[in-house]
């Protein structure tokens, strides 16, 4: 047999010859047995029956005579008839039904002694008529009495005998029923010892190849091309070992011819990322480095730690965690960002911007992190660059202390300005012409958006110097849209737009500053209004994520264009067509919500309206933070 298909059909087969047998078997005894009941109940008990029923009978036969003597005759003669024809039909049975030694001659007996007595009893009916009671009597006790109680020995002897018979078929039975008890349970026995012997050698036979099989590939799949597998069977077990061993053959020579240039590969990525003056560092997912440019070496003194590292994992480079290299707290938290986010994150806000001290100067890095996946499309890291922007940062800070002074003195004359204008407009100078108070009217909003103007660039100035801190509180978030919904009821009534909340009591607290985030929802709530028609409807959402609670500020608006969704939240933008804003809300709002380590996002459409959400951490005690 070469094939599987066929050992285990040859199993199968067997495994149901030992059924049959042993199913035979104990039918055949159940058959047997089921005859002895029948001898039983078939030979003996149908004559024994038929000897109580000649017995009940010449009773009453007998009992006849007795009413003859009583002077009842007719009755007499009436009953000797009906018992005679009983006792006639029931001796027919029992004589039928001969089954025991002697049991022919004592029938043949009770019938001469039953036809003595029947004549005997016709006779004393029928010639006795007329005499005294006393001769009737005496004839009765001297003639027929006799008669009948032999005849009478006779049928109990033929009872005997057949209860005799009965009894012994009865223990014929018993001793049958446990021999077949005994046999059955024996060859049970033995089937079911055959049966598993030769399914666990059968098992062997068939499983034991199939799982060192399993184990060779375990190995392979681990990287262990060494193994060859002895199966000597001609099955599709060993056709299957043999096409395994040649397509071991097969990786070991393509891993051969594939490793150099495996090697060379891998010796090209490494020297461009030397090559690059900007410190990169690869991590895999579980923020282990798996390769660091020279830059960043130096940089973040892991030249050693590396060096260790390699040795101590067989110089495959892994082990060395990303927290303990110096500096590692903002990109640990950037890698983190783009991983979770599975998109790349670079960003100027101050927590990916690393502070390192490097030749004796302080420097400034942003961290560009970017997710890394494998052919799947599975994420297995991240690259992660530090771009120097120390010169950057540097001028920022001049700009913004420019900024700053520039805003404080213009304060000044600003307040006087608007000081004038407002004198001018409640006519204390004297009263103004219409087109005069027009001019004053414009002029007075024109001085109010410098002044809001110059409150923001004081913020941004503000938090861009870290002179702005923050006090982190645990805050209801029902609580945050409600005060925000009334403050800004009026404005929407007065353009006929419809505002609604949709937080719900039961979300988790959040940890955040809470002037920051009333003037972040101020601002959202105020561009939704200025970009929302009549009949419009701003919503307000939040909803639980991973361990932050999302707010979302949604409206019925204009929308924004796809190519202006990534100028958004700069500096100085101006989206849409509706004029009023300064162009650093939404700069703000970024910038604050960050700073409270909060993300801020967008989806608009154009003339879909638009969703601001941000994102805020939940729980936790209250603390101090420094923006900057």
């Amino acid at each position: 047999m070469n094939s599987l298909r066929e050992k285990l059909a040859l199993s199968y087969g067997l495994l149901i010859v030992i059924i049959v047998t042993v199913s035979g078997w104990a039918i055949y005894h159940f058959v047997n047995l089921g005859r002895a009941v029948d001898v039983i109940l078939v030979d003996n008990y149908r004559s024994i029956l038929a000897v109580e029923r000649m017995k009940e009978a010449l009773e009453r036969i007998d009992s006849s005579a007795m009413f003859y003597v009583a002077s009842n005759s007719e009755k007499a003669h009436r009953q000797f008839a009906e018992n005679a024809r009983a006792f006639e039909d029931q001796y027919v049975i029992a004589a039928d039904n001969i089954t025991e030694p002697g049991e022919d001659q004592i029938v043949a007996d009770i019938n001469q002694k039953y036809l003595s007595y029947k004549a005997q009893i016709g006779q004393f009916l029928n010639s006795r008529s007329g005499q005294p009671a006393t001769e009737q009597s005496n004839a009765y006790f001297e003639n027929l009495e006799p008669a009948f109680l032999a005849l009478k020995s006779r049928l109990d002897d033929l009872l005997t005998l057949n209860q005799k018979a009965m009894v012994k078929a009865s223990e014929r039975a018993q001793s049958q029923s446990l021999k077949a008890e005994v046999s059955t349970a024996v060859v049970a026995a033995l089937g079911l010892l055959l049966a598993l012997g030769f399914a666990w050698r059968f098992t062997s036979y068939v499983v034991d190849p199939i799982s060192l099989l399993a184990e060779k590939a375990k190995r392979i799949g681990e990287g262990d091309f060494a193994q060859h597998i002895e199966v000597n069977s001609k099955d599709e077990i060993g056709t299957l070992a043999q096409e395994f061993n040649r397509m071991l053959v097969r990786l070991r020579d393509l891993r051969k011819s594939d490793y150099g240039r495996l090697l060379i590969e891998q010796k090209k990525s490494d020297a461009v990322i030397d090559s690059l003056g900007e410190p990169v560092i690869v991590t895999d997912s579980r923020d282990r480095v798996i390769k660091m440019n020279r830059a960043a070496s130096e940089l973040l003194n892991a030249s050693k730690r590396l060096d260790q590292s390699r040795e101590s994992h067989g110089g495959n480079g892994d082990g060395i965690a990303l927290e303990n290299l110096d500096g590692a707290e903002s990109i640990v938290r950037a890698v983190h960002d783009a991983m979770a986010m599975q998109r790349p994150v670079a960003t100027e806000a101050s927590p990916t911007v690393v502070p390192i001290r490097f030749d004796g100067d302080r420097r400034n890095f942003r961290v560009r992190a970017t997710p890394m996946r494998d052919g799947d499309g599975r994420l297995v890291g991240a690259v992660t660059l530090l771009e120097d922007i120390t010169s950057l940062t540097e001028l920022d800070k001049l700009k913004t202390e420019f900024v700053s002074v520039a805003s404080s003195r213009l304060a000044e004359p600003l307040n006087a300005l608007r000081l004038a204008l407002h004198a001018l407009s409640e006519s204390y100078v004297g009263e103004l012409t219409e087109s005069q108070q027009e001019m004053v009217a414009l002029a007075r909003q024109n001085a109010d958006k410098l002044d809001e103007l110059m409150n923001d660039l004081l913020e941004l100035a503000e938090i861009d110097s870290g002179a702005r801190r923050l006090s982190l509180e645990r805050l209801r978030p029902i609580d945050l849209a409600r005060d925000a919904l009334s403050r800004f009821r009026a404005a929407a009534e007065d353009k006929q737009v419809r505002l609604e909340n949709n937080v719900w009591p039961d979300l988790p607290w959040v940890m955040a500053d809470r002037r920051s985030i009333g003037h972040v929802l101020d601002n959202l709530m105020s561009n939704a209004i200025r970009h929302t028609a009549r009949g419009g409807q701003i919503t307000v959402e939040a909803s639980e994520h991973v361990g932050r609670v999302h707010i979302s500020v949604k409206d019925t608006g204009d929308g924004i264009s796809e190519s202006d969704l990534p100028s958004v939240f700069t500096r100085f933008s101006n989206v849409g067509n509706k004029p009023g804003g300064t162009g650093l809300g939404l700069a703000l709002v970024k910038r604050l919500v960050e700073a409270q380590g909060g993300q801020v996002s967008v989806e608009s459409r154009l003339g879909e309206g638009s969703t601001f959400t941000f994102a805020l951490t939940t729980g936790g005690p209250a603390s101090m933070r420094k923006i900057g």
